[in-house]
């Protein structure tokens, strides 16, 4: 390979040479006149060689070149071959050409001349050439050698300038330490530090240099005043979050529930009607809006980052342990100084020296109202706002891992405070306190519970404060109600205003039947509206007072409260319960102590729709459903009350009734020895019957009509008995037939007013006339509005029944022949009601004595009463239909 490129270079300057030599040969041999002296040669070869210099620069690499490789002796033979091979075919063209020949002739001795010429001058090149190369190397030579010795001197400039820079950063590490830690930049401080002293026990460990051993002994100090740092840092955490300003945080806290989210609550639960749902409810939560829940951010309310770094540094330092030790000492004293003037044991006095439970000396229960522990909560709100959020952010780590850490902190402060709460409650007795610390609580126990705090005692003290607010209305309902009873008139309400009519139908809880009759009454009358209700003021008044009572109850508990529905239900059925039997029932029937029959009747009346207002107050409890379960059924047991109230008040009327007929028979004076025949009743009876009529159709017309009924019958019953009792056992021994006579008129005139107290349907119509008073339509007025005219005639033939023993024994006083009583079916037929025993003691007063033969014996009286036993049952007839009609 060697060769080729020698062989290669050789051919390549050959070419050069000959086209060198095609251009500059031809001058020459035109040069006839070229001097022979050496002096002209020379000046001549210099001319012929600087004719083309630029022909001579082409010929240096290819010489240069074989000096250096030490082969210009081969290039010169290479020359030589090359010549001879381009001028072979030349010269036997140029000896052909005479001129041309005599021109080479001439040109030999100059070409001799110019190899000698270019010999000498390339051996004298060679030789500048080469000593050149040796100054050249000489000179490298001590160049190197300065350069070795300049590179060892560098390297070790190198060396200490790194060593220098490496003790300045170790110098400016230190520095910056010092700068952040008085920055407080505690972390960046410690990872200074760090590579503090990795640079120093990596490159300086063995070096001598004292001031980098004292900034390397100064790193644990360094460290220490970082931990100090911190631990002071956490303390200024909590002098800025949890200090002065923290009662401001829970306020601000509060504020944003009470102020936006409740009112925004309540305007959509109005426009989607979501009436069953209460604030703070899962549908509630769900349907906030999201900039007002950004609100609630608690990082918008405290920053925690000296915490962050804190644990980030302790964590490098592998010193965990340290700060939670140090954080919870702390922490357990500002805990002290937030719930302040409380403590944390509960066996401590609550200071002063006073016991804890003596509030008559505790400081804390004496300072309590209602702005001071509003003041108070809202502080601990927010230290416990702060709690959550600083183990949160911290991942529990300060308080190792106890995920339940600020629950067992609230719980601890809640048995604290407990008591002090109950003692505050029990001295609030006014209702608009009372809904003002519920308001508060609520929304308070809402934060807790969406904080996922334990809030069962509070819940606790909002059921108390719904009882005592139960309380509180039941006693101003009885306080009322009190007013409304010795206020009332015991009359049928009257009604002459439309408007006021209405309102009442609204008010006031009757039958579906009852109301249709009376807008009837009321749309027929309508240009001269007068209608008159069956019950008395006090009734409406009632249920006036009754709903305002229930739907202040029913609002009071119908926003917030979510828990414990069936004791909030229990409070409140036992509050309505104990409203309509302790109070409305007791002190009517306390009522019915009087001796005024239109008084008595009437709170019968009112009694009758009292019963009507409990079955109906049960059903809107039941729709009303607080409890939020369909199938649960709230029936009242104050109906019982009121039914037992109600047979009594019939007792009681019934029993004066019973008093005035008897004070009335008292007065009458028949003469049983008048000898003349009168067509006109007694005076007497006259009164009797007109009292029984004025009362039946006026005091007690707006009874039940199973009441009216059961009075009519029982009092006619009683005085038919009265009156027989007259005639068996207050006559003389002798009666005349013409005091008979007159006896019979008097009873004929007092079993006529039967069908004026029962009128035909023609006398109803006529009464109808005038507006009558809406009545119950399962307990009409006897007068027979809403009856039939069947049940109207089947009453009066009952009712008339009555006076069947009566009119018997009048018929036998009025007996022609006694002896016809003897005849058994005579007997039966006309006397079928009279005793035997009766019938002698009858007989023995007329004046036509029994002989003894004609008297009935005692065999006779005996088949008599077995014979007439089934018809003397029906002597008890009135009481058997009294009570048939006695309602349940």
């Amino acid at each position: 390979m060697e060769q080729e490129a020698q062989a290669q270079v050789s051919q390549e300057f050959q070419k050069v040479l000959l086209s060198s030599v095609s251009t500059a040969l031809p001058s020459l041999l035109d040069d006839e006149k070229l001097a022979d002296n050496s002096t002209k040669t020379e000046i001549g070869h210099e001319d012929v060689l600087g004719l083309d210099t630029q022909a001579f620069d082409r010929w240096v690499p290819y010489l240069r070149s074989g000096v250096e490789k030490d082969q210009l002796g081969l290039i010169t033979e290479e020359l030589y071959n090359s010549v001879d091979d381009h001028f072979e075919g030349l010269e036997a063209q140029l000896l052909q050409d005479s001129q041309v020949s005599d021109k080479l002739r001439n040109s030999i001795g100059q070409i001799s001349r110019v190899h000698n010429l270019i010999e000498n001058s390339l051996v004298k090149d060679i030789n500048h050439i080469q000593e050149q190369l040796n100054y050249s190397t000489n000179e490298v030579i001590m160049k190197k050698e300065v350069y070795v010795n300049d590179k060892k001197t560098s390297l070790k400039i190198f060396e200490a300038n790194i060593l220098i820079t490496k003790v300045l950063q170790i110098l400016e590490l230190s520095n910056k330490c010092q700068e952040l830690i008085i920055e407080r930049d505690f972390f960046k401080a410690l990872q200074n530090l760090d590579n503090l002293e990795r640079i120093y026990l990596q490159e300086f460990k063995n070096y001598k240099f004292q001031f980098l051993k004292e900034i390397y002994n100064s790193i644990p100090y360094l460290k220490s005043s970082i931990k100090n740092e911190c631990i002071n840092s956490i303390r200024n955490s909590f002098n800025s979050n949890i200090g002065k300003n923290i009662g401001g945080v829970g306020e601000a806290y509060f504020n944003v529930y009470d102020e936006e989210l409740f009112p925004t609550w309540l305007e959509k639960k109005d426009m989607m009607k979501l009436g069953n749902f209460k604030f703070n409810s899962p549908v509630e939560i769900s349907l906030r809006d999201e900039e007002l829940v950004e609100k609630l951010d608690l990082r918008n309310f405290f920053h925690l980052d000296e915490f962050h770094d804190s644990i980030l540094i302790f964590r490098s330092l592998n010193e965990l342990d340290y700060l939670t030790t140090e954080f919870k000492k702390e922490y357990e004293f500002r805990k002290a100084k937030i719930i302040d003037p409380l403590t944390w044991k509960k066996s401590q006095n609550s200071g002063g020296g006073t016991a804890f439970g003596d509030y008559a000396n505790d400081s804390f229960a004496q300072s309590l109202n209602m702005g001071f522990l509003k003041q108070y909560l809202l502080k601990i709100l927010g230290f416990l706002l702060y709690d959550i959020h600083l183990n949160r952010s911290t991942d529990f780590m300060l308080v190792n891992n106890n995920y339940n850490a600020t629950n067992e902190v609230w719980d601890a402060l809640i048995v604290r405070l407990e008591p002090y709460l109950d003692h505050f409650v029990k001295s609030l007795t006014m209702e608009e306190e009372l809904n003002e610390f519920k308001n508060f609580m609520c929304i308070y126990v809402c934060i807790l519970e969406n904080q996922k705090l334990n809030i069962e005692a509070l819940y606790k003290l909002l059921i108390w404060v719904f009882e005592k607010v139960c309380t509180i209305n039941k006693d101003a309902f009885k306080a009322e109600f009190d007013i409304l009873l010795h206020d009332d008139d015991f009359m049928p309400l009257a009604i002459s205003d439309r408007a006021l009519y209405e309102k009442m139908l609204k008010i006031c809880w009757m039958k579906d039947d009852e109301l249709a009759k009376s807008k009837a009454n009321a749309v027929d009358n309508s240009d001269q509206f007068t209608i008159t209700l069956p019950f008395s003021p006090l009734y409406p008044m009632t249920c006036t007072l009754l709903k305002k009572t229930y739907n202040k109850l029913i609002h009071f508990i119908g926003t917030y409260y979510r828990h414990e529905l069936h004791t909030l239900n229990s409070i409140l059925v036992r509050t309505m319960e104990s409203i309509f039997s302790n109070v409305i029932n007791e002190k009517i029937r306390a009522k019915l102590d009087s001796t005024s029959r239109e008084e008595i009747a009437q709170i019968l009346i009112n009694l009758d729709y009292f019963i009507i207002a409990a079955k109906e107050f049960s059903n809107l409890m039941t729709k009303d459903n607080i409890l939020q379960n369909p199938s649960i059924e709230i029936k009242l047991s104050s109906i019982s009350s009121y039914v037992e109230s109600r047979k009594y008040a019939e007792d009681q009327l019934i029993d004066l009734i019973d008093s005035k007929v008897t004070d009335i028979l008292e007065t009458v004076d028949l003469d049983w020895n008048a000898k003349e025949l009168r067509q006109d009743p007694d005076i007497s009876i006259v009164d009797v019957a007109q009292f029984l009529e004025m009362m039946f159709s006026s005091t007690l017309v707006n009874l039940p009509y199973s009441v009216q009924t059961l009075l009519i019958f029982r009092e006619f019953d009683s005085l038919t008995r009265q009156f027989l009792d007259i005639l068996l056992h207050s006559t003389p021994p002798r009666i005349s037939q013409e005091s008979v006579q007159n006896f019979e008129v008097d009873m004929k005139y007092l079993e006529s007013i039967i069908s004026r107290i029962f009128p035909t349907q023609g006398a109803e119509l006529n009464a109808n006339n005038n507006v009558q008073s809406p009545v119950p339509g399962t307990s009409p007025s006897v007068n027979g509005y809403g009856r039939s005219s069947n049940t109207i005639e089947n009453n009066i033939k009952s009712l008339e029944a009555t006076f069947t023993e009566l009119k018997q024994c009048i018929e036998l006083l009025k007996i022609e022949n006694v002896g016809e009583y003897n005849d058994s079916e005579v007997r039966l037929r006309k006397y079928p009601r009279i005793k035997p025993e009766d019938a002698v003691l009858l007989m023995s007063k007329i004046d036509m004595p029994l002989s003894p033969e004609m008297q009935p014996s005692l065999e006779d009286i005996n088949l008599t009463n077995s014979q007439d036993s089934n018809y003397r049952e029906l002597s008890s007839n009135g009481r058997k239909i009294a009570n048939f009609f006695n309602r349940n």
